[in-house]
């Protein structure tokens, strides 16, 4: 159970990873366009950096305060998995 806990961890945090540098280059794109006057309506920078700041708070209100070692390793293995991705 431990060892499946800290590869879905590793697995988890390459998605992570890649999830963060996708929207990196979607807040770049969205700028690019804006500088060079083509944008879409509804969706700005500032929106989208609103959007997601008030997700990363709401997801760390609502975690769980109780820390196991299956959960200790499935954070360890996140980090691995961010870091070497």
């Amino acid at each position: 159970m431990a060892i499946l806990a800290f590869i879905d961890g590793l697995l988890f945090g390459l998605a992570v990873k890649k999830g963060i540098v996708s929207f990196v280059l979607l807040i770049v794109a969205i700028l690019l366009g804006t500088y060079i006057g083509i944008s879409l309506p509804g969706i700005s920078a500032r929106a989208l950096m609103s959007r997601a700041a008030s997700l990363v708070v709401q997801w760390i209100s609502s975690a769980p305060a109780i820390f196991s070692g299956v959960s200790i390793l499935f954070i360890i293995g996140i980090a691995i998995g961010i870091w070497k991705g």
